[in-house]
């Protein structure tokens, strides 16, 4: 006699599976250990508090309608019932989204597509340095990466190793602030005419070409930059760039003063913008302080710079804000985090990337999560990747840390709901589901969603009521959307 799913004795598959299955092959969600009140549930899953039964009849008709019943008289015989573990999903609205291509301007997107020609129209190559400059990218990036430890310091000041980096990382670094610049928030680009800036480690002035390009609203404002670097040569090409990209967008440039030396060299007065990009990670390597001591160190010296007393008398907000990026490693997050800290402690508050001003779940510490976002190239300027493949450096992605920061006081969000960052790859689970990790005020998250997400992508749920399970490996509470 053929045996039907109600037999006590599993099929030779249902053996191999470990569960018993319907005709249709679907798993019998009534076949596992007894859960709470006496019922069944599937024999991979246990029954957790914050989830609920929910009846389920299997076939085309489903749910517990009066033809789900019939279907199963008729093909069972029976009106057996069957139950599985419904969790508890919450629904997620996007915050915003840090690396949206969408939100980089037309006119910045044809400067960063031409810029190969803006380079050659302020500091042009010959023949021969052109068929060089591979190679010379190439050296450059050994001494930017496993040849650092013999790297000299004022190595910006070698006129190849300047060019290989002006019409190579300059043409990078531009692609990836101008993603980030066009998506924070405004408030944070919000200056008064006058304002004063200061660029440390400027090199060819990569951040105010950056800041230029990305926030057309800034563009008709009288600002003042200082921009610092040991390099003078450096500077020159950056501020001849500078007015180039001016000039095309037909605009004037902004004030620039050239400051030469390095990190804590004075300058004649106090300002209100603080930009650092890819500083830390190499002044850092001169000493062999721990990373504590050093972000408290830099924090000293960058609100040195800062005007202490706040323009409010005349209803103006406070405009002192403070932008820090670096490369998107482990130690470079672990000080960008500690710098964080260190900031807070000062009375500044974080706007980008943490959606909260609480301790960093993601702080970069030896074997855990560390804050980095990442995209990918492919909206990047065909004439760079073909350089990039031409100098044996292939890029798909590109990927940052930072914090930008502000004193004037943040406003608190909804306190009925909780917002996370997404700050990693898709992370592959068992069962064909997928997970992100983020952070959020709680802590570390797991995201586990069927749903695509993107890295640096902000979304808000409903804040837990309920105590959120743990996942053993990282310790971090899962949520389900």
């Amino acid at each position: 006699m053929k045996k039907t799913d109600t037999d006590g004795e599993l099929k030779w598959y249902e053996k191999k599976a470990g569960r018993r299955m319907n005709f249709s092959g679907a798993v019998c969600k009534d076949d596992g250990k007894k859960a709470k009140g006496g019922k069944r549930a599937d024999t991979k899953s246990e029954y957790k508090a914050g989830c609920k039964y929910e009846r389920k009849n299997e076939g085309s008709a489903g749910g517990n309608s009066a033809e789900g019943k019939d279907f199963h008289k008729k093909v069972r015989g029976t009106e057996k019932k069957s139950f599985r573990v419904q969790k508890d999903f919450v629904a997620a609205r996007q915050v915003d989204f840090l690396l949206d291509a969408g939100s980089v301007p037309s006119d910045a997107k044809k400067i960063l597509a031409d810029f190969r020609d803006i380079i050659g129209a302020t500091h042009p190559l010959n023949s021969k340095q052109r068929a060089d400059l591979p190679r010379q990218i190439l050296e450059l990036s050994h001494t930017l990466t496993d040849e650092r430890a013999e790297r000299r310091l004022g190595y910006m000041n070698r006129p190849q190793t300047l060019s290989a980096y002006t019409h190579y990382y300059l043409w990078w670094n531009l692609v990836r602030l101008t993603r980030l610049f066009s998506n924070l928030p405004s408030s944070f680009f919000e200056f008064p005419d006058g304002t004063v800036c200061l660029d440390v480690g400027s090199g060819p002035l990569t951040v105010p070409i950056a800041v230029f390009l990305s926030r057309p609203e800034l563009r008709k404002k009288k600002l003042r930059w200082y921009c610092m670097d040991i390099s003078p040569q450096a500077l020159s090409i950056g501020e001849n760039l500078l007015m180039t990209v001016a000039a095309r967008l037909e605009c004037e440039s902004w004030e620039v003063v050239r400051v030469k030396g390095g990190f804590g060299t004075p300058v004649k007065e106090k300002v209100s913008f603080v930009t650092c990009a890819n500083v830390f990670n190499e002044v850092g390597e001169e000493s062999n302080m721990p990373p504590d001591y050093l972000a408290k160190k830099y924090c000293e010296k960058i609100l040195s710079y800062i005007m202490e007393e706040k323009p409010s008398e005349n209803g103006a907000g406070d405009f002192r804000k403070v932008l820090l990026i670096e490369p998107g490693i482990p130690s470079s997050a672990r000080l960008l985090s500690l710098m964080r800290d260190a900031m807070i402690r000062r009375g500044f508050s974080p706007v980008s990337p943490c959606p909260h001003a609480a301790q960093c779940p993601m702080d970069g510490k030896r074997g855990g999560k560390w804050c980095n976002f990442a995209f990918g190239t492919q909206d990047a300027p065909a004439a760079l990747k073909k350089l990039s493949e031409s100098a044996r450096l292939p890029k798909e992605r590109a990927v940052l840390s930072f914090v930008a920061l502000t004193a004037a006081e943040k406003k608190s969000g909804d306190a009925g709901e909780l917002s996370f960052r997404v700050a990693s790859d898709p992370i592959h689970l068992p069962g064909s589901r997928t997970g992100y990790y983020a952070c959020s005020e709680i802590g570390l998250l797991l995201v586990v969603t069927e749903d695509s997400l993107r890295s640096g992508e902000c979304l808000s749920i409903p804040r837990p009521e309920k105590k959120l399970s743990v996942d053993e490996k990282s310790g971090a509470f899962v949520v389900e959307l």
